[in-house]
């Protein structure tokens, strides 16, 4: 930084970049005072020694040459999250946070911003102290979405001036894993049949989930998600008003979703609304049509299909425990070698995804949009095999 040197007797005087102007101490071990004028106005600092003096003076300038307010020097870390979090913070965001959304990012700021740099300067924040951040994550997996996290904080915080340009503090930050740790090959997104329950065990969950419970209707709730699409939330959500009997649609405008503090319904997932339809039977026979239309007359035209036992909004927890856990053991659904369920609720889902694609005149796109996917690209990486003898075919095209 250019700096220039004022005879002044019985203190030394540093006229700085930027109109910046330090003043030593009148007497030794006093202060060190900077001086500058900002949108018309005198302001004035101090700093306990020459070296600090120079330093918060060079702040300042880049500061006034920025255009951004130099009272965001005395910033914190804390700061940064605060305005991160904050739901009005401009610019005005493109796309809405969601209540999960929310959640996820407050906890990622409270369990591993804060305790790092909550207290920090703004200014003296380095690559080393988002590294520290990073490499708190106990996993792959959360590191990931830890790393989004602070991309986005620390872009909103540049876009309001409470970080600058050279602290470029991202750059090359990645988490850092132990060399014990091996690499976690990436796997497709195709599944396979093994992983999709037979019409068979669907069958006879649903009917483990009435018989355990003594509610004829939770095998109508099993059935209904088997065979129509619908994600946790948006069965949860169902109530009698968003189904028409007559042509098996479903109205799905809506999802329930759970935080640590509530329950409470929010547009589906990616805000994408459509209408879901189910089949007048399953394929082994089961009048489902005539099921639904019995549940409604039963609930009334707004009442909710499937609440929890006193009569509220289900939470997925309690369901698990009370409802499907049981039932799942007693149809003798599989379990993965580390004990946890082989299928689970999220697998009914593509029972209707597979069955709806094996229809007779089914084209993908009916049935990407009847799942709500943001993409037929999607419905088919998930659900499309390869044909079996796609390679023999290549090879004897190609020979």
């Amino acid at each position: 930084m250019n700096q220039e040197l004022i005879d002044d007797p019985g203190r030394e005087v540093l006229v700085l970049e930027g109109g910046v102007t330090a003043h030593g101490p009148a007497a030794p071990g006093g202060y060190w005072r900077l001086r500058w004028t900002e949108y018309g106005r005198r302001k004035d600092t101090t700093a306990r020694n020459r070296r600090d003096a120079l330093t918060k003076a060079e702040a300042v300038a880049e500061r006034l040459a920025h255009g951004t307010p130099t009272a965001l020097l005395r910033c914190k870390g804390a700061d940064l999250v605060r305005h991160y979090l904050d739901p009005a913070r401009p610019p005005a965001r493109a796309r809405i946070w969601s209540e999960r959304h929310r959640e996820e990012q407050e906890s990622y700021c409270h369990r591993f911003v804060m305790p790092a740099i909550g207290a920090m300067a703004v200014g003296d924040l380095t690559r080393a102290d988002f590294q520290r951040i990073l490499d708190a994550a106990p996993t792959e997996a959360t590191a990931t979405n830890l790393r989004r996290c602070l991309s986005a904080l620390v872009g909103a915080a540049m876009e309001q001036g409470l970080l600058l340009s050279r602290q470029d503090v991202l750059r090359g930050v990645h988490r850092r894993r132990p060399i014990s740790e091996a690499p976690v090959l990436e796997r497709s997104r195709n599944l396979e049949a093994a992983e999709i329950p037979t019409a068979t065990a669907v069958r006879v969950l649903a009917r483990a989930a009435a018989e355990a419970k003594g509610v004829w209707w939770r095998e109508l709730q099993l059935l209904l998600v088997a065979y129509s699409g619908l994600r946790w939330g948006e069965h949860a959500a169902l109530t009698a008003d968003r189904l028409d009997p007559a042509l098996r649609r479903i109205s799905v405008d809506r999802q329930l979703i759970e935080t640590r503090r509530e329950l409470k319904l929010s547009p589906p997932k990616n805000r994408r609304r459509r209408v879901s339809m189910y089949p007048a039977r399953t394929p082994l026979g089961v009048e489902l049509a005539a099921l639904v239309e019995r549940r409604v007359a039963e609930v009334g035209s707004d009442g909710a299909l499937f609440p929890s036992p006193p009569g509220q909004w289900a939470r997925r927890s309690n369901y698990w425990r009370n409802v499907f856990e049981p039932a799942a053991t007693a149809a003798g659904w599989p379990r993965l070698a580390d004990g946890r369920w082989a299928w689970t609720f999220h697998s009914l889902r593509h029972v209707f995804a597979t069955w709806a694609l094996s229809q007779r005149g089914a084209r993908i796109e009916d049935v990407s949009r009847l799942l709500g996917h943001s993409s037929v690209r999607v419905t088919q990486d998930i659900y499309i095999n390869p044909d079996g003898d796609l390679y023999e075919r290549f090879f004897e095209a190609t020979a």
